[in-house]
């Protein structure tokens, strides 16, 4: 069975105006299945996975592309970047779109090897795990929409439980678990992250202590949707800042963990200038932080980070996959009064806090932050479990999490 991906109309788009389509993301979220999917029977797959392509790859790239020749599928590119310079002279010899289609998990060296050999020649698109919306086949425009829309979209709602929102958060979206229901979690989770820290970490980065480099990771996990302190991270797992700042390139640069920068708006107050963390995937999250229950995750410390950064996610995914960038950020000042994303879109800002809450306490009062900016607001809202979309001034709404 496959599960439609919301940027499979991005890649139908590129693929008409570019010889090379890097498609990126973590481990195991459908890269290389998606593209499988769009490809033409003339197109041949190849992934350099295989060892014995890996090896025919790196010995000889200019008989491998005689071997191989375009339009080709090439899955997990980064193990061989000595092809880059070998694809920039077939694109420059042919001077057509879609030859290439490659996919990539690790972005140490692949973005250093885009960049050198095929600037304006490539379109590079993430790819997160799947949103709810692919679950329920709602590939509706980027979040937010006009208030038109979102009561549009509220009368074709589907009523979903508690124990669904609780139940996504802990098993996330990782396609395989999603399809295959028999599937043990954890089983899954610790199999995923001993191929990750084997693949993605050690064999490229050399990190002798596996077992620090996971107690980083499984603190970092535990705050989630929190303010970025390295410094506290560094000190409660033991290493130096600049081993923590490596680390956190790592996880970035494989797409385990995204930051949202603090958004200033030239406001001139005593504003927090870190980034926050989120984890890209909740179920990947909840296992570091070691529930074992979907009711331990949503209903215990946590839940309300878990909550949040499943929310913030599911923005990111409605851009992401529209093949959009995201323009989001959070805002936080010395007092710690906090909004907790702020979405900039046509010279508009929409401010959205998030609470799993369903009657959220002193709604909309942090708004006083944005000062002068206030009249730059369009429509803002505080996305929390309610089971009524209500409006609570002008363009100000309680939001049920369904409608993201």
């Amino acid at each position: 069975m496959y599960l439609n991906r919301q940027l499979e109309s991005s890649v139908i788009k590129a693929n008409k105006g570019f010889p090379v389509l890097l498609v990126t993301g973590p481990r195991q979220v459908g890269k290389s299945t998606m593209l499988k999917y769009l490809k033409s029977e003339d197109r041949t797959y190849i992934t350099l996975d295989d060892p014995r392509i890996k090896q025919a790859a790196l010995a000889s790239p200019a008989d491998f592309f005689r071997l191989y020749p375009p339009p080709l599928l090439i899955d997990e590119i980064q193990y061989a970047p000595s092809l880059f310079p070998y694809i920039k002279m077939v694109v420059d010899e042919r001077d057509e779109p879609g030859l290439f289609w490659l996919t990539g998990s690790q972005l140490f060296q692949l973005m250093e090897n885009v960049r050198e050999s095929l600037a304006g020649r490539v379109a590079v698109m993430n790819l997160f795990p799947l949103s709810y919306g692919e679950l329920v086949k709602d590939h509706s425009p980027p979040y937010p929409q006009d208030e038109e829309l979102l009561i549009e979209r509220w009368k074709i709602r589907k009523e979903i439980s508690f124990q669904t929102i609780a139940e996504r958060i802990f098993e996330g979206g990782m396609p395989r678990l999603v399809l295959h229901r028999d599937i043990e979690l954890q089983q899954f989770f610790s199999s995923y992250l001993q191929t990750y820290l084997q693949k993605d970490v050690r064999d490229v980065t050399h990190i002798l202590d596996m077992s620090i480099f996971l107690r980083f990771v499984q603190l970092l996990a535990t705050r989630t949707a929190q303010e970025l302190n390295l410094t506290s991270i560094s000190a409660a797992v033991g290493i130096d800042g600049t081993t923590a700042r490596r680390w956190l390139e790592i996880l970035l640069l494989t797409g385990i963990v995204y930051k949202l920068p603090a958004w200033s708006g030239n406001l001139g107050k005593r504003l927090i200038k870190r980034p926050k963390l989120y984890f890209a995937d909740t179920g990947i999250c909840s296992y570091l932080c070691g529930f074992e229950t979907a009711g331990e995750a949503f209903n215990g410390p946590l839940g309300g980070a878990l909550f949040e950064t499943y929310v913030v996610n599911e923005i990111m995914k409605s851009w992401v996959h529209s093949g959009r960038c995201a323009p989001f950020y959070y805002v936080r000042d010395s007092n710690k009064n906090e909004i907790d994303l702020i979405i900039e879109r046509n010279q508009k800002l929409h401010p959205f806090e998030i609470k799993k809450s369903s009657q959220p306490a002193h709604p909309f009062k942090n708004w006083s932050m944005l000062g002068r900016k206030k009249e730059s607001i369009a429509y803002s809202g505080i996305i929390c479990t309610c089971d009524q979309l209500l409006p609570a001034g002008h363009q100000r709404w309680l939001i049920p999490w369904q409608m993201i």
